[in-house]
C-alpha cells in the first residue's frame, strides 16, 4: 500500500508524525523535533520511531560532532532515525563527513543539497527530505515506514506523483500522466543527463557512483533517494530509452 507523510511540518512539541494510507486509514510514528545549541553550531534535529524513546538533554559545552554521536548512541537499537533538518547550517560542506549517524537530511535550499551530495559521493547512506515523503509499504505498520526511512525506500513529491516507478540493479523506470523532465545527479551533484517522456527508462552506465533523480513535469516535482551504482559488465545496456540528452 501507498502511505505518505510530511515529516518536515513536525514543530517542537509535537509527539507524532501522522501517516496516511491510500485507503484513508493513519497511523502515527513516535516523532521528536529538537533544537540543540551546541559549543559550535546549532543542532536542528528530527527524531521518530515506532514508539516513544527516551533521548538524552542536549549538553551546550559539546561539539555538534559529539552531540550527534551521543544521541546516535541513544536511538540505534531501539528502531529511532535521526534526521539532520540544516546539515548546511550544521555541519557545511567542508564538515558535513562528521555528519556521521546521520540517516536523513531535510533539504529546504541549494546549500543542504549540496551537503546531501557531498555525502553521498564519500558513500555515505544518507537520504534526503522534502515535501510529501511517499513509499509503498506491505502493511500500515510504524515499523514498515521506520524501514522504508532508513533505506532510502521513498521518493520525495512536490505537486506531482508518478503512476509507476520502479528500481531495479541495471536502473529505473517510471511513468507520469504529465509530460516529465528528469536531471539525472550522480557523484559529486553533478548533473549527467536529462531524460525527457512520460513514460522513461534509465540504465546506468556503471561509472555514476550513485544515481538520483529530480523529476519535474506539470508544475511539481519528484526528488527520487540516491541508488549507489556498481561497475556494469559490457554487455549491461547504457543507454537510456525515449528522448535524452546530456
Amino acid at each position: 500500500m501507498r502511505l505518505t507523510c510530511q515529516p518536515l511540518l513536525i514543530q517542537p512539541g509535537d509527539n507524532e508524525l501522522p501517516v496516511f494510507a491510500d485507503d484513508g486509514r493513519r497511523v502515527a510514528l513516535w516523532a521528536s523535533r529538537q533544537d540543540w545549541s551546541c559549543s559550535d553550531h546549532l543542532l536542528r534535529l528530527l527524531i521518530l520511531g515506532p514508539e516513544p524513546i527516551a533521548l538524552p538533554p542536549p549538553e551546550p559545552s559539546e561539539p555538534a560532532v559529539g552531540a550527534v554521536a551521543r544521541l546516535d548512541r541513544a536511538v540505534r537499537g531501539l528502531g529511532g532515525i535521526i534526521a539532520l533538518l540544516n546539515p548546511a547550517e550544521a555541519f557545511g560542506l567542508e564538515r558535513i563527513a562528521f555528519a556521521e549517524g546521520i540517516r536523513l537530511f531535510g533539504i529546504t535550499e541549494p546549500a543542504d543539497e549540496a551537503c546531501w551530495d557531498a555525502m553521498l559521493s564519500l558513500a555515505r547512506p544518507v537520504y534526503g527530505l522534502r515535501g510529501t515523503i511517499a513509499c509503498d509499504c506491505v502493511s500500515l505498520h510504524p515499523g514498515a515506514l521506520i524501514s522504508a526511512l532508513a533505506y532510502g525506500n521513498f521518493v520525495c513529491e512536490e505537486g506531482l506523483t508518478l503512476a509507476a516507478f520502479d528500481e531495479h540493479r541495471a536502473g529505473v523506470n517510471w511513468r507520469a500522466d504529465v509530460d516529465t523532465e528528469a536531471a539525472v545527479i550522480v557523484r559529486g551533484g553533478f548533473e549527467a543527463a536529462r531524460v525527457f517522456g512520460r513514460t522513461v527508462a534509465w540504465r546506468d552506465r556503471g561509472s555514476e557512483g550513485y544515481v538520483r533523480l529530480v523529476i519535474r513535469g506539470g508544475g511539481g516535482a519528484v526528488w527520487t533517494q540516491p541508488r549507489f551504482v556498481a561497475a556494469v559488465t559490457p554487455t549491461t545496456p547504457t543507454t537510456p530509452t525515449g528522448n535524452h540528452g546530456c
